[in-house]
């Protein structure tokens, strides 16, 4: 299956220079197009990757417009079958493309599947989201699964996403700016009765929201969690969870605050 693997450049150069320099050895014969979210001259960068196409936005359009331009693409070629979101802070330290498509080929439901993420909190076994608070919490272990995961939901910095499922439900909800925009897509997969699962064949390092800072992190998460639930009330999440976005977000505003002033 071929696939056209895309990355969106944020934050410093350094940080995507890296993520291209490890993804040059285990990209084979697949493509990639890297989006330039920044002012940033970047054209070095996109020549790291023999046959890199470049998307330069010259301006941060935000995680979901920013990979739809590439999905929309990518997707022009007919012969590729899925696409690979994979965040510029990421590096796959074991397996390979084929181990992600195999899943696809033996699990015809299937229509995301990621490798297994880890992290400072160790490895991430995806998420499952609260219908009373809105918000997701990832099941973090200091160990991987053995065998293929189900999963309702897994992040997007590591997401392959199989051409038919795009075709069906369409592209990111561009509402989303960042955050939530892959919670959306994991939940729309799941009402078109597509599965997501994890594979332990595959390990991605993940250093995790390099490109801002935690305040503007959670600014960016509370807009977002309040038009996810604008949009999923009474459907995927209980009212409750706008009690939860307007007293527990100005509190998490309020701790940064206090944080940053004693720094």
């Amino acid at each position: 299956m071929k696939i056209t693997v895309i990355i969106i450049h944020y934050g410093l150069i350094e940080t995507t220079k890296a993520c291209l320099t490890n993804l040059k050895s285990k990209i084979g014969d697949h493509q990639l197009i890297l989006i330039n979210n920044t002012s940033d001259d970047i054209k070095d960068l996109s020549n790291i990757i023999q046959g890199t196409t470049l998307i330069d936005n010259h301006e941060n359009l935000g995680f979901a417009k920013g990979v739809n331009k590439g999905i929309t693409l990518a997707l022009k070629d007919k012969t590729v079958g899925a696409v690979f979101l994979m965040n510029n802070d990421l590096t796959i330290t074991r397996g390979s493309f084929s181990q992600l498509t195999l899943v696809l080929n033996k699990i015809p439901s299937a229509g995301i599947v990621t490798p297994i993420l880890h992290h400072k909190r160790g490895y991430d076994w995806g998420a499952k989201l609260n219908k009373w608070t809105g918000m997701v919490r990832h099941k973090n272990w200091d160990n991987k699964p053995k065998t293929i995961q189900p999963a309702q939901h897994v992040a997007a910095a590591a997401m392959l996403i199989r051409r038919k499922l795009i075709d069906k439900i369409g592209l990111f909800d561009e509402r989303f700016f960042v955050y939530y925009e892959d919670v959306d897509y994991c939940l729309r997969a799941y009402d078109n009765l597509s599965t997501i699962h994890i594979t332990p064949d595959v390990e991605a390092e993940h250093a995790g929201s390099s490109g801002s800072s935690i305040a503007a992190r959670t600014r960016y998460q509370w807009v977002s969690h309040f038009r996810f639930v604008n949009k999923y009330v009474f459907k995927h999440v209980y009212p409750t969870a706008y009690i939860y976005s307007l007293i527990m977000y100005p509190l998490f505003m309020l701790k940064n605050m206090i944080i940053g002033s004693k720094s």
